[in-house]
């Protein structure tokens, strides 16, 4: 009797943990991270330009505005294939299933900001939730990024790839979470909302004082790996379908580039991430002033939707400039006169502020 109450028990278990995991995968299609991978598995054919990143490029980036603002009559398609609150392994990601059946991409516009190319990207337990679960759609290559040659890794991406209320936990968190600060915010003033949530929540995104960004800086300039392997990866990935990646510092607001980006030491970053940019046949563009009126963000790091289309009108008429200018040579890097694109375009390509 006693065994019979137990597998009794047993088998009412599992079944609330496979109704659980059911119900965990279904609330999962709903979350953008699965939209993006549905896109990226239908990519327009007529696409020849990516736009690559976290939220600064999802929000930065107006493809139709490109597209318009391109003078000529070859404007390039763009596409957006940002993700917020990712980082660049999940971007490596994202790009390879990308160009897995594009043959057509010229272009990869990829949106950085402060020190988002050298900085290593953790793939531990607490590190992987929200739209960073996308590393586990993709277990042996992201894992490869994460902890390079470990087979223990390896197996523990492929498990909790497996179990979707390991891998998917957040998409029923979230919803949890939603409700805990509508509960919390009963009573109290009302907060400063964007399309992303709080306003005061993407603080946490700048570096916490100078001396913190400082050492960031310094930290990534003297670091002779260069940048990180999921960026080394995405410029390599680049290079053998012959597209031409831009490095592009996204416009930053008037307080950040005023508190961190007025520094001696970014001036040396900007320098460094030139070379870098020159040995990966890749062009440098250093916009982060291009807009310049604090009207134009969302809050400290996030341009709004005017902002974003005076951005990507700029952005389209700097490529534009760039690209009809020059010839795609080995590598897919823009050159003129057997010189590297990156170098002439040091000191940025020339479109006006905002």
């Amino acid at each position: 009797m006693t065994a019979r109450r137990f597998f009794i028990s047993l088998g009412i278990g599992l079944a609330i943990l496979a109704g659980c995991n059911v119900l965990i995968h279904l609330a999962a299609r709903r979350t953008q991270r699965q939209h993006l991978l549905a896109l990226l598995d239908n990519i327009p054919p007529a696409t020849e330009c990516l736009f690559l990143g976290n939220s600064l490029i999802e929000a930065g980036c107006d493809a139709d505005a490109f597209h318009s603002a391109w003078p000529g009559h070859d404007a390039p398609r763009a596409l957006n294939i940002g993700l917020g609150a990712t980082t660049p392994v999940e971007h490596y990601l994202i790009l390879k299933q990308a160009l897995r059946r594009e043959s057509r991409i010229k272009y990869i516009v990829y949106g950085f900001f402060d020190d988002q190319l050298q900085s290593p990207s953790r793939g531990d337990w607490s590190d992987l939730v929200g739209n960073r679960a996308f590393s586990y759609y993709f277990p042996n290559e992201a894992a490869a990024l994460y902890a390079p040659g470990s087979w223990f890794e390896k197996w523990r991406m492929q498990f909790i790839s497996r179990i979707p209320m390991f891998a998917e936990r957040s998409s029923i968190w979230d919803k949890v979470d939603s409700l805990r600060r509508r509960a919390d915010g009963i009573g109290m003033p009302s907060q400063k909302m964007n399309r992303y949530g709080r306003v005061t929540d993407f603080s946490a995104l700048e570096a916490a004082d100078v001396p913190s960004f400082e050492s960031l800086c310094n930290s990534a300039i003297g670091d002779k790996g260069g940048f990180s392997p999921a960026v080394q990866g995405i410029l390599q990935l680049a290079a053998r379908h012959g597209a031409t990646v831009f490095l592009v510092e996204m416009p930053m607001s008037p307080s950040h580039r005023k508190t961190f980006y007025s520094l001696a030491v970014w001036a040396k970053m900007r320098a460094r991430n030139r070379e870098l940019a020159a040995q990966h046949h890749a062009v440098y563009i250093p916009a982060s002033d291009w807009v310049r009126d604090s009207g134009d963000f969302d809050d400290a790091v996030h341009l709004n939707t005017a902002g974003a289309r005076a951005f990507s009108d700029q952005l389209a008429v700097a490529l534009a400039g760039m690209t009809s200018k020059r010839d795609i040579a080995g590598h897919g890097a823009l050159t003129t006169n057997g010189r590297p694109a990156n170098v002439l375009a040091a000191a940025g390509p020339g479109a006006p502020a905002r």
